[in-house]
């Protein structure tokens, strides 16, 4: 996950981020993490102090290279940023 956040900032540098929305398995968690809010701190983290909205999951859609599968104990994150200049 940090790996994929870090490319996604590096993508999206210089761009506004207006926010994101987080979607996690239900399995993702204190039990799984043994701390509260690891997906969204690594967002913060990562993306900076941007709004992140979400809910748990009990599969997510994805992509896996450039097609979408159903998945589980994943995240998924979609972030809305500025259309870049054509």
């Amino acid at each position: 996950m940090t790996m994929l956040l870090q490319k996604l900032r590096d993508q999206i540098e210089g761009r506004t981020v207006y926010g994101a929305c987080l979607c996690s398995c239900n399995g993702r968690g204190h039990r799984l993490f043994g701390e509260p809010n690891h997906d969204a701190r690594h967002v913060q983290e990562q993306i900076g102090p941007i709004g992140l909205a979400g809910f748990f999951c009990n599969g997510e859609i994805g992509p896996v290279g450039h097609q979408n599968f159903l998945h589980g104990y994943t995240a998924s994150l979609a972030v809305f940023i500025q259309k870049s200049a054509v």
